[in-house]
């Protein structure tokens, strides 16, 4: 009988040989950085022999003007590096280590947390004490024999010594908070042009923290390059302030013989625009404007001197344009060219943000600059022709170096850009700090759900947390996945809001008698006016006036009155309790408040409750024979059973 042949395994079947394909990215990184360095130093023979070469980046003129405030180690090591002219080339076998000289953010004051008086007290006797430190680069002497390059060389290395000594001061203080500076070089060349050229330099600061706008090394500046050049503080968005506070900013500005003026640019171009909207042929007596007619009885009904009453006025168009007419030399320090009229010429200085661009347009009367609320939009100086006689230089928009207590004040004053932020918490806990938490109630319509300071909290006072938390899930803002509150797209809205002066908060002047700052508490009460009935938004207002009026309330207090109204997505209480809100997302929203609600069912146990009558091993024991687990009596049981079946 034949042998039956084993059956054969079964095999996957061998499928076609991998086929290496060419990579059809033919451009790498490699070759492109190749390239481009090949094209930096490219050699043009011209049709007659001669030969042409550049040693010059050929950069847009956008990328030469851009600001930069901010860099890490070694993007600041290679713009150093750029600046000294060195070159650099990169050995594979070394090992580079980059030390992070600054405080890298761990501090508090770098992180935006709450100081305490006594912090705030140590910090700023420090800083007025290395205030002298803090100087804008000087431009080298230079005339008309001094060659491109060789001017070029003498800024570069006088920029270079600038950036050194800060970063030296930087790195033998560190428990200073130096803010983010200007950078570019391009950018301060802009400057040196403008503060050349100009009769009177004009620095453009904001109403609500002139002192951390102001730069006084500038001025010093000024007078160095020509002592008849003058020096104007124009403090702009001046109509967010009260009258009182107007007050105690000129009796500083006054003792210190600082020239200022307060101005609103934005009023001013809401008048123009009234008056294009009725017709050119049209003309609006601004004296007759019920803004500025408001303002001047407001100051009448002050007891003060006749001169502190003429510098707290808010100038109108035609007043500021004859108050640089004043202030600047009676005669144009720049010798005009041949066959053209003298001209004075004003420099308009200031950080990003705070209104130079919408200055200008209120005074030439038209938009001739193209204004943002994203700083640093002007990119270049420009020149504006006023009248027959004035010019009007912008420069582009400064960061000058200076002091703070913490980053989160540059944001909340518009320095930085709220769109670009990664850190959020510490400029939202400036904002929760600052505006009392019933007016973020009524500005919003929402109720801020607080923890007592046991569970974590800080009590009547709102957490950033807690305000971004109540913000989100009133509007509805969460996250993808677990659906949390969306806490980085509200802090853009809230941070937007205080920068467009929605959430208003001033700086009180420092002390007269010895220039210390105000403490929390007399700030709190300087901007004490500001959180009233009348300076919430018109549609609010109204919502307010029905809630209250339903609860039988004549007059409203905010404070007081403001957890009893039901309106928006504010649910107020009935026996003067807390409030609620109307949210739209779930516990899983509100963390803290999922973790506190598992806490308290776990410990009630469902309110179940064990009804045992004695302690659970003494029953075990008392089943039979003292055996923990009566082995020997089941099996004793077990035979009885059998036998008897």
């Amino acid at each position: 009988m034949a042998q039956k042949e084993a059956p054969k395994k079964w095999k996957a079947p061998k499928g076609p040989k991998p086929i290496q394909r060419k990579n059809k990215n033919v451009i790498g990184l490699g070759r492109a950085i190749r390239h481009a360095r090949q094209q930096e130093n490219v050699v043009e023979f011209l049709p007659d022999g001669e030969m042409r070469f550049t040693t010059d980046k050929h950069e847009a003129n956008w990328v030469k003007l851009r600001s930069v405030t901010q860099e890490n180690a070694l993007d600041e090591f290679l713009s150093t590096a750029e600046l000294a002219d060195k070159d650099f080339t990169a050995d594979r076998h070394s090992n580079v280590k980059i030390i992070r000289m600054d405080n890298g953010g761990d501090s508090a004051t770098s992180q935006g947390f709450s100081l305490t008086n006594e912090q705030r007290e140590e910090i700023n006797a420090k800083q007025r004490e290395h205030a002298k430190e803090l100087i804008v680069p000087r431009r080298p002497h230079w005339d008309k024999d001094t060659t491109k390059f060789e001017l070029d060389r003498m800024e570069k290395e006088a920029f270079l010594d600038w950036r050194r000594q800060l970063a030296q001061f930087q790195e033998s203080n560190e428990d200073l908070l130096l803010t983010p500076f200007e950078r570019n070089i391009e950018v301060w060349r802009q400057l040196w042009r403008v503060v050349e050229r100009s009769d009177l330099i004009v620095q453009i600061v904001d109403a609500r923290d002139p002192l951390l706008f102001r730069s006084i090394d500038l001025e010093k500046y000024v007078k160095e390059i020509d002592e008849r050049k003058q020096n104007l503080l124009l403090v702009n968005k001046a109509d967010l302030l009260t009258v009182k506070q107007r007050i105690a900013w000129a009796k500083y500005f006054t003792s210190r013989n600082i020239s200022f003026t307060f101005y609103s640019a934005l009023k001013a171009n809401e008048i123009l625009e009234r008056q294009k909207e009725l017709g050119e042929e049209t003309s609006i007596d601004h004296d007759d404007d019920e803004f500025y007619k408001q303002i001047n009885s407001e100051i009448e009904g002050e007891d003060l001197d006749e001169d502190i009453m003429d510098k707290i006025k808010i100038l109108t168009i035609d007043q500021l344009e004859g108050l640089f007419l004043s202030r600047a030399p009676a005669e144009p320090l720049t010798t005009p060219l041949p066959g053209q009229d003298p001209l004075i010429q004003i420099g308009l200085v200031g950080y990003p943000n705070v209104g130079k661009s919408s200055t200008i347009n209120s005074l030439v009367g038209a938009k001739k600059v193209s204004v943002s609320s994203t700083p640093g939009k002007t990119k270049h100086f420009q020149t504006i022709k006023l009248s027959d006689s004035v010019m009007l230089c912008d420069c582009p928009g400064l960061v000058f170096p200076n002091f703070a207590y913490n980053k989160g004040e540059l944001v909340c004053n518009g320095v930085l850009p709220i769109d670009q932020l990664r850190d959020y918490i510490g400029p939202c806990t400036l904002v929760a700090e600052r505006i009392p938490k019933y007016y973020l109630e009524a500005v919003y319509g929402i109720h801020i759900q607080t923890r007592s300071a046991d569970e974590g909290g800080q009590g009547e006072a709102p957490t950033a947390q807690e305000l971004l938390v109540a913000y989100s899930r009133a509007r509805g803002y969460m996250t993808q996945g677990f659906g949390s509150a969306d806490q980085p797209r509200a802090s853009r809205y809230i941070l937007k809001d205080y920068v467009n002066g929605k959430l208003l908060y001033v700086n009180p002047p420092p002390h007269l008698e010895d220039d210390t700052p105000y403490n929390r508490e007399e700030s709190t009460e300087f901007n004490q006016d500001l959180y009233t009935f009348e300076r919430l938004p018109e549609s609010r207002r109204e919502q307010l006036r029905t809630a209250a009026k339903a609860k039988g309330i004549d007059e409203l207090d905010l404070a007081r009155d403001l957890s009893k109204l039901t309106f928006s997505q504010h649910t107020g209480s009935e026996n003067g309790g807390e409030a609620k809100s109307v949210t739209h997302g779930g516990k899983q929203a509100a963390l803290y408040n999922a973790a506190h609600d598992l806490d308290r069912e776990f410990f009630e146990m469902n309110k179940v409750k064990g009804q045992l009558t004695s302690p659970f091993h003494k029953t075990q024991m008392d089943s039979g024979n003292g055996k923990k687990h009566n082995k020997k009596n089941k099996k004793s049981k077990k035979k009885a059973s059998m036998a008897s079946s």
